[in-house]
């Protein structure tokens, strides 16, 4: 008699229904984890803004600024010295220190309007924008995971992320509505 090795179709129908199982699952939290982790990258992007700008300002004993790109701090943004210390944008001279890129597409980034366009650390490393002295970035889902990151930037220029981990979700509410 002929020994054949391999799989009957009842056991190749089985492993199917198994992993059918664990996709369906699986996926929905592997996509939450995946959004997670974007809204942190961006979040973390824009505490390494400020850091390196506070940094910088305190260093060279000039204005640091960190401005949107093309008006809307979801495309990205720049950070550089303003040598001319006299208008907080990005004049022919300056160079660019940092340049962060656009968030992903399921993500949206809420500032209040004093960080409009731009915000700065003068020499002594203080944070200034246009109005206030304080506010919070909040990064925001497009989707209804009720999830965010917010960087506090206090009125000394430090720096902080809060998340929906760490506070409550009715947050999400004023921070991304």
């Amino acid at each position: 008699m002929n020994n054949v090795k391999g799989f009957t179709l009842t056991e190749l129908l089985m492993v199917l229904v198994i992993i059918s199982i664990t996709l369906a699952i699986g996926l929905p939290n592997f996509q939450s984890i995946m959004m997670s982790s974007r809204l942190t990258s961006s979040a973390n992007a824009m505490v390494s803004a400020l850091q390196l700008a506070r940094f910088e300002a305190l260093k060279q004993q000039k204005n640091a600024v960190i401005t949107n790109k093309n008006n809307q701090w979801k495309n990205g943004w720049l950070v550089f010295i303003d040598e001319k210390m006299q208008n907080n944008q990005l004049d022919d001279g300056e160079s660019v220190l940092a340049n962060f890129d656009a968030l992903p597409v399921s993500l949206d980034v809420k500032t209040p309007t004093a960080y409009k366009n731009y915000i700065y650390y003068d020499k002594y490393g203080q944070i200034h924008s246009e109005g206030l002295n304080n506010g919070t970035f909040s990064f925001c889902t497009s989707n209804v995971l009720n999830d965010f990151r917010s960087v506090v930037i206090a009125l000394t220029g430090r720096v902080h992320i809060e998340s929906s981990t760490t506070k409550p979700a009715s947050n999400y509410d004023k921070a991304c509505k």
